[in-house]
C-alpha cells in the first residue's frame, strides 16, 4: 500500500464543510444551519471546494441542489487527519492513555486512539491526562467518579489504523493494554483515527486539541442525553455494555430480518400490548377480540353511520357464534383465516396470516380501545392510521420493513444479531445492544419447523397427557400412526399432524390445517393435495404456490383458472400469461394479498395494468412513476427491485450512493450483479474510485469485480479472477471465453457470460 500524503486543510470553513459532508450530502442551506455559518460563507466554501474537485453538485437542479463529497474530497479529509496526527502525536503516548484529540469543531471531533476503543460508543473525560505524572492505571472505577465523563459516538465504521512512521494503513495493535511500562514504551507505533461526535452538544467540552485522555474506567457509565434516559422502558444498552437506553417517545424500527423483529418486540413488550405475528415471539394462536371486527366493518363501509355500524357488528358477532355461513362471514374468514373469536383482550393481538385489511382493523382497534403502551409489527403497505399511532404517546415502537414514518427516533439493524443503531435528531446514530433472555426448556426442545423434526424408530406410543408430551410422542413414530393421530387430533392438532402417515396427510390437513402453522405443511407431499386445499395453503406456503403455478400451466383450461377469488390463484394466473389465452381480471383479488409481489410486477412490467399492479410495492411504484428523489429511495429500489427494471438509472444512482459513507455502507450489503449492469454502460475506473472506501461485503465484491474489469479493459489486458464469479471481469471485454455450464458463483453473471458467448 502506498504512503498517503499529509496536507492540512488551512481554510476552517472548507474543513468544516468537508467534515460535515462526509456524513452525507446536503444543500447550502443545510450546511449553513448545521455548521452555524452564514449562507454566503457556506456558499463560498462549497464553490471553492467544487472548483477544486473536492465536492460535486447534483446537476438536475442548480437552486437547492445537493452537494456530495467526491473521492478527492474524502482523500483530502483523510490527508488532513494524517497531517494533524503527524504534527501532534509524540510517541510513545503517556502511560495508560487511550487517545488524543487531533481536531475538534463544536461537537465534531477527530480522535487518535493508541489502543482499540471499547466500541462504537466512546467514553471520554472532561479533563486531559496529566502527561508528566501519567502512570498505568489499575482502575477499580473510583477514578471515574472524581471527574466528569461523557459519551461520543463514532461517525463511521472505524477506527482506521495507521503506521505513524510510514503513514500506511495497518491493522489494529494486538495488545491493547500492556501491563508494564517497558511494554507500553515498546509498543508498535500505530494509531487509529476516529471521526466522532459528542452526544451532549449543549455543554462545552474543555479538552483542547493535542490533549491526551485516559480510557473510561471499567463499569463507569457517563449519562446519556435526556432523550435517551427519560422514557419508561428500556430498549437495550448503549454500545456493547453501556448504560440502559430508555428513549423518550415512539420509535420506528426499520427491520427486515424476522430475528431482529422478534428480539426488539420481545425486549420492549413489558407492560405493553403487542400487535404482532405470534410466530415472531413464540406464542400459540389465541382468539382475537370480537371488537376488532367493528373496525374491520368500518374499513369496508367507510361512510356507514355509527348506529348502522353497531347493528351490522352485532349481527356479524351472532353469525360467527352460530357459525352461520354468508357473504360477510366468508369475507371474515378470508381476511382472518383460521382465527377464533372471543371477548378477552390479552397482551398479544396475534396477526399471523391476517390480510392488509385485517391488520389495519387491529391497528384501529388498538388506537381506539387500548390504554396500555402499544407495540406494532407492521408487514403491510402504508395506511394513514400508522401516523396516528406514531404521534400517540401510547406508541412504544412501530416495527416495519420499508415504510418511512414521521417519527424522530429510528432503529435499524446491523450485520450482527442483537446489534442495532438508534438514530436521534441531528443525524446522530447511537449503537444499541439488545439481549434476549433464553426461553428454551432445560430438557427436550420441541421442533419449530419440519426441518428441525427428528423422527424416532417406534411404531406405536402411549397416549399424551399434555401438548408438549404429545409432540414428543409424535416425533418418536417412524412412519406415523393414524389411529393415535385420530385420537389426539382435536386436543393436539400439531402432534396429530406429525403422527399422520403419508397416505392420510391430504385428508388430515383438510381438518387440522387451519389450526396449525402452515409451515408444517412441509411434512407432506403437496402434489397429492386437491386444488382447493392447495390454493388455500398457497396463501401462506411458497412451495404450495409453486406447485399451484405448475399445475395451472400444465392444465390452463382446467377449473383452476376459473377460480378467481383467491389471491394464490390470482398470483398463478398473473405469472402464467403465456399459458392462458383469455386472461381473467384478477388484479383486485391479487392486491388483497400480493404474493410474490416482486416477481409478479416484473413479469407484468410494460403491460397496460402495471400501474395498478405496482401499487403493491412502494419501491416498484416509485420506479414506475419515476419518483425516486433521494439516496434512501435509490437504495431501497436497488435492494428490492430486480436490476433489469432500474439498470437504465444505475450509473446516476451508483455514483450518488458512492459519494457518502452511509451510501457506501448500504451498497456493500446489497447483492447486485454490478458487472452485468456496468458492462453495458460507458463508465471509467475513475468513476468507481470510491469503491475502495466501502466496507467489506457482497456489494463491494461485485463493484470491485466491475472496477477490475473496467481497469483491465482500459489497459488492454486480460482481467484477473473475480470475487463474485471467476470470469466477471470478462464482461467488459469485446469477447468472452467459454465458461462451464454449471456454477456455484453469481448466477446472473454466469447467464450473461453464456449469453455474450452465444452472440459472438
Amino acid at each position: 500500500m502506498t504512503m498517503v500524503r499529509t496536507n492540512r486543510i488551512r481554510s476552517t470553513h472548507q474543513r468544516r464543510v468537508l467534515d460535515w459532508l462526509a456524513d452525507g450530502g446536503g444543500t447550502v442551506t443545510e450546511v449553513s444551519a448545521a455548521l452555524k455559518i452564514r449562507v454566503p460563507h457556506a456558499s463560498a466554501a462549497l464553490k471553492k471546494l467544487r472548483e477544486s474537485g473536492d465536492v460535486v453538485r447534483d446537476q438536475t437542479n442548480i437552486r437547492g441542489s445537493r452537494y456530495r463529497l467526491s473521492s478527492q474530497g474524502l482523500a483530502r479529509l483523510e490527508s488532513d487527519g494524517l497531517a494533524r496526527m503527524k504534527e501532534l502525536v509524540q510517541w510513545p503516548p503517556p502511560p495508560g492513555a487511550a487517545g488524543i484529540v487531533l481536531a475538534r469543531d463544536g461537537p465534531m471531533m477527530l480522535l487518535g486512539y493508541a489502543s482499540q476503543p471499547a466500541g462504537p460508543l466512546l467514553g471520554i473525560p472532561d479533563r486531559p491526562m496529566d502527561e508528566a505524572s501519567g502512570v498505568l492505571l489499575n482502575s477499580n472505577g473510583n477514578e471515574g467518579e472524581s471527574e466528569r465523563w461523557r459519551w461520543a459516538v463514532q461517525r463511521e465504521d472505524g477506527p482506521i489504523w495507521w503506521d505513524i512512521e510510514t503513514l500506511r494503513r495497518t491493522s489494529a495493535p494486538t495488545q491493547s493494554s500492556p501491563t508494564t511500562l517497558t511494554a507500553w514504551m515498546e509498543r508498535p507505533k500505530v494509531m487509529g483515527l476516529v471521526r466522532a461526535r459528542l452526544l451532549d452538544e449543549a455543554n462545552p467540552w474543555p479538552v483542547s486539541v493535542g490533549s491526551w485522555f485516559s480510557p473510561l474506567p471499567s463499569g463507569f457509565w457517563p449519562e446519556l442525553p435526556q432523550i435517551l434516559q427519560d422514557g419508561d422502558y428500556v430498549i437495550g444498552r448503549a454500545g456493547n455494555s453501556g448504560p440502559p437506553v430508555k428513549p423518550r417517545g415512539a420509535i420506528q424500527a426499520v427491520l427486515g430480518r424476522s430475528l431482529d423483529r422478534s428480539v426488539v418486540a420481545t425486549n420492549m413488550s413489558e407492560n405493553a400490548v403487542s400487535i404482532i405475528d405470534g410466530n415472531l415471539i413464540g406464542v400459540n394462536s389465541k382468539p382475537l377480540p370480537f371488537v376488532i371486527l367493528k373496525y374491520w366493518l368500518s374499513i369496508i363501509h367507510p361512510r356507514i353511520s355509527s348506529s348502522a355500524l353497531d347493528m351490522k357488528f352485532s349481527r356479524l358477532v351472532e353469525d360467527i357464534n352460530s357459525r352461520s355461513s354468508n357473504a360477510l362471514t366468508r369475507r371474515v374468514l378470508s381476511d382472518f383465516p383460521g382465527r377464533e373469536w372471543g371477548d378477552e383482550i390479552g397482551s398479544v393481538i396475534d396477526t399471523r396470516h391476517l390480510s392488509q385489511r385485517a391488520g389495519e382493523a387491529c391497528l384501529l382497534f388498538a388506537i381506539e380501545e387500548i390504554e396500555a403502551p402499544i407495540i406494532l409489527d407492521w408487514r403491510w403497505k402504508y395506511v394513514e392510521a400508522l401516523d396516528r399511532l406514531g404521534a400517540d404517546n401510547r406508541c412504544r415502537v412501530i416495527i416495519s420493513n420499508e415504510i418511512s414514518l414521521d417519527i424522530p427516533l429510528k432503529l435499524t439493524s446491523s450485520d450482527t444479531s442483537g446489534k442495532f443503531n438508534l438514530e436521534i435528531p441531528g443525524r446522530i446514530n447511537i449503537p444499541i445492544t439488545v439481549s434476549r433472555d433464553s426461553m428454551m426448556p432445560t430438557n427436550w426442545q420441541a421442533p419449530e419447523t419440519p426441518e428441525e423434526l427428528i423422527r424416532g424408530s417406534l411404531t406405536s406410543v402411549k397416549n399424551a397427557e399434555n401438548s408438549r408430551e404429545a409432540i414428543w410422542l409424535a416425533c418418536q413414530l417412524l412412519e406415523g400412526d393414524d389411529v393415535w393421530a385420530d385420537r389426539h387430533e382435536r386436543e393436539y392438532p400439531l402432534a396429530s399432524w406429525i403422527a399422520t402417515s403419508k397416505q392420510s396427510q391430504p385428508s388430515r390437513w383438510r381438518r387440522v390445517g387451519d389450526s396449525i402453522d402452515p409451515i408444517w405443511a412441509g411434512l407432506a407431499d403437496l402434489t397429492t393435495f386437491a386444488d382447493e386445499d392447495l390454493s388455500s395453503l398457497a396463501m401462506h406456503d411458497d412451495t404450495a404456490l409453486s406447485i399451484l403455478i405448475d399445475r395451472l400451466r400444465e392444465h390452463p383450461l382446467s377449473n383452476l383458472a376459473r377460480i378467481t377469488n383467491k389471491p394464490s390463484i390470482a398470483t398463478a394466473i398473473l405469472l402464467s400469461r403465456e399459458w392462458i389465452e383469455d386472461l381473467p381480471d384478477v388484479i383486485d383479488t391479487w392486491l388483497e394479498q400480493p404474493l410474490r409481489a416482486s416477481e409478479v410486477i416484473r413479469k407484468n412490467w410494460g403491460e397496460r395494468e402495471i400501474a395498478k399492479i405496482a401499487s403493491a410495492c412502494p419501491q416498484h411504484k416509485l420506479l414506475l412513476e419515476d419518483n425516486v428523489l433521494d439516496r434512501t429511495q435509490m437504495l431501497a429500489v436497488m435492494e428490492d427491485v430486480h436490476y433489469s427494471l432500474w439498470q437504465h438509472k444505475s450509473e446516476t444512482w451508483l455514483l450518488n450512493c458512492l459519494a457518502s459513507s452511509i451510501g457506501r455502507t448500504a451498497l456493500s450489503r446489497i447483492e447486485i450483479p454490478w458487472p452485468v449492469i456496468l458492462s453495458k454502460l460507458k463508465i471509467s475506473s475513475d468513476d468507481l474510485a470510491l469503491v475502495h472506501h466501502m466496507p467489506d461485503g457482497i456489494g463491494k465484491d461485485s463493484l470491485l469485480d466491475s472496477l477490475m474489469g473496467i481497469s483491465a479493459s482500459e489497459r488492454g489486458v486480460n482481467p484477473s479472477v473475480g470475487r463474485t464469479h471467476p470470469f466477471a471481469g470478462w464482461l467488459f471485454k469485446n469477447s468472452v471465453p467459454m465458461v462451464p455450464l454449471e456454477t456455484k458463483h453469481d448466477l446472473d453473471i454466469h447467464i450473461e457470460l453464456h449469453r455474450r458467448f452465444q452472440q459472438q
